[in-house]
């Protein structure tokens, strides 16, 4: 029987060399296929670390942390007047009443009794709830100038808001912080004509007016209505300057500025009423100037919907981002708009606020 193996090489060589050269690289090929497969058999598939437990691990370990947090943070009875910093950043209330109450304090205000602390700016009726029988202030807190010139007896006599000096004020039950309120009112033109305007001064309230009210006149003005100036002023809203606007009852150099402000964003007034958008301008104000005013909407300036981009309508008080957004959307899948009413059929946008911003819009 003859050897396969001299076979196999007789032939071999009967091969070309390039044709030799090429079996000896495909065997090599092959032999180094056969032990990478083996190496593969052997090594690990799995990793010995569980990648998945580990950030169950971690997120848990985040939880207790956020955990531990909430709980050095309690309600505790505390005095508003007296309580320190540190000791107030334990306390359980929200951070902005936390700082609105130091600056309460730091401007000279006191807190005589618990629902005094309804005064400060950010305090709502279930936060007041929730940290109202913690709350003690001893019965004797009193301000060092009301010591001095308030007695056990209640005070006699009358004055008028809009005259009194501080003295006064205190005399008749203001603490510091609301008398240098009112007077600083009363520098910047602010007037008084009936017992709610006193409510505009920060630190007065409902309670505080009612102790004080039967001590409390106004000169040539009657306590259940108001009087307006017996002048002929009238003041068109979207050329008026700050000078023209304090002239105004009851607008000083704060709301005057207010005013020319809204005005900007919004291109302009289309109706005197657009006043009570205002932050803080009240329907008693409006009711006391409506006559005096009056609006020419041709000056008001139109944004041109089929051009604007996103930065000149996001500018608009009465839109929103998700609106702008919504509004651009539909420009670029229909094509330019012919009528405001098709703002109606962009989804976000009802008949409400189309009617709002028709006056701030053209299709030109």
């Amino acid at each position: 029987m003859r050897n396969p193996f001299s076979k196999f090489f007789k032939e071999y060589f009967n091969y070309s060399k390039r044709d030799r050269n090429a079996i000896i690289v495909f065997i090599i090929l092959i032999c180094i296929g056969i032990i990478i497969n083996e190496i593969i058999k052997h090594l690990p598939t799995k990793s010995d670390y569980n990648y998945l437990e580990f950030a169950r691990e971690l997120e848990e370990l985040e939880k207790n942390q956020n955990s531990d947090e909430k709980l050095q943070k309690r309600l505790f009875t505390f005095n508003p007047n007296t309580i320190t910093s540190p000791k107030l950043d334990s306390l359980k209330l929200p951070d902005f009443v936390k700082r609105n109450l130091l600056s309460y304090r730091e401007a000279g205000g006191e807190f005589l009794e618990p629902d005094d602390l309804n005064k400060l700016y950010g305090m709502n009726d279930s936060i007041f709830q929730e940290i109202e029988k913690y709350i003690s202030i001893p019965k004797e807190i009193k301000t060092q100038s009301q010591a001095d010139i308030i007695t056990e007896e209640m005070p006699e006599g009358v004055f008028d808001p809009n005259f009194a000096d501080k003295k006064t004020l205190l005399y008749f039950g203001f603490n510091n912080f609301q008398a240098d309120n009112l007077i600083r009112y009363r520098e910047t033109g602010g007037k008084f004509y009936q017992f709610s305007d006193l409510l505009k001064i920060y630190g007065i309230d409902t309670l505080n007016l009612n102790k004080i009210s039967k001590h409390i006149i106004f000169e040539k003005v009657t306590i259940d209505k108001p009087i307006v100036r017996e002048v002929e002023l009238v003041i068109e809203l979207n050329r008026a300057d700050s000078v023209q606007l304090t002239q105004l009852n009851g607008i000083g150099s704060v709301f005057a500025t207010r005013i020319l402000k809204y005005r900007d964003l919004l291109g302009g007034f289309y109706k005197s009423s657009q006043l009570l958008e205002i932050y803080n301008f009240t329907e008693e104000t409006y009711d006391v100037i409506k006559n005096n005013l009056k609006v020419d909407s041709t000056l008001v300036k139109k944004i041109r919907i089929n051009f604007a981009e996103y930065n000149e309508l996001i500018r608009h008080p009465y839109l929103n981002s998700e609106q702008v957004n919504s509004i651009l959307t539909y420009r670029d899948k229909n094509g330019a708009f012919n009528d405001i009413a098709q703002l109606n059929d962009i989804p976000g946008i009802d008949t409400t606020i189309v009617r709002r911003i028709a006056p701030y819009i053209t299709c030109r």
